[in-house]
């Protein structure tokens, strides 16, 4: 009897031990998750093929492996995430509005105001404080403040008319058939532009 109780415990202690082996790597990696900053020379948005500026708006995620994935328009990060589900996002950030200082997305608070240009048309602006989202949607006297719960049911939509500026020529000369410049996203990764405010 007492053999067959010390196998059990010995069972289950080993068990409790492998588990924590499998599980503190995944919560030491999403603790240790990092953005990385924008080098505008080559970062380019995964969704849009846009340069990335350095302007208050970027936006990038960590994947459980570790890589960085980054995007020049908050609505770009989420709408990329929402049509790739398989993705492991260990973190995601964005860039404070006026800072231009990285912060957690489940930390920041977000004014949604289509009026003021973003770089991809999304009309999202992400703050670290409260109180500077406030103050953000009441100088401007549009806009709605938001949370990170209000962003995760947000139905992302992009406004072209609402898009930044844009310096710069698309990769490879794409053009439309009437022989002007394409806007907008491209669908196979052609664009590579730089924003301006």
């Amino acid at each position: 009897m007492y053999q067959k109780n010390k196998w059990k415990w010995t069972s289950v202690v080993f068990f409790c031990v492998l588990l924590c082996v499998l599980l503190l790597p995944a919560c030491a990696q999403k603790e240790s998750a990092q953005p990385q900053p924008i080098d505008e020379a080559v970062d380019t948005c995964t969704k849009c093929h846009m340069a990335i500026k350095n302007n208050g708006y970027a936006a990038q995620y960590i994947t459980e492996d570790g890589k960085n994935v980054k995007f020049d328009d908050l609505g770009c990060m989420q709408t990329y995430i929402k049509d790739h589900p398989n993705v492991k996002v260990a973190a995601e950030f964005v860039e404070d509005s006026q800072s231009k200082e990285w912060i957690q997305l489940k930390d920041a608070s977000y004014v949604f105001a289509m009026d003021v240009p973003t770089p991809m048309g999304y009309g999202m602006h992400a703050f670290k404080e409260k109180a500077a989202a406030e103050s953000f949607s009441k100088t401007k006297g549009i806009g709605q403040v938001m949370t990170y719960n209000d962003i995760r049911q947000h139905e992302w939509k992009m406004d072209k008319s609402k898009m930044m500026k844009h310096e710069g020529m698309m990769q490879g000369g794409m053009m439309q058939m009437n022989g002007s410049p394409m806007q907008g996203h491209g669908n196979n990764g052609q664009m590579k532009g730089e924003h301006k405010q």
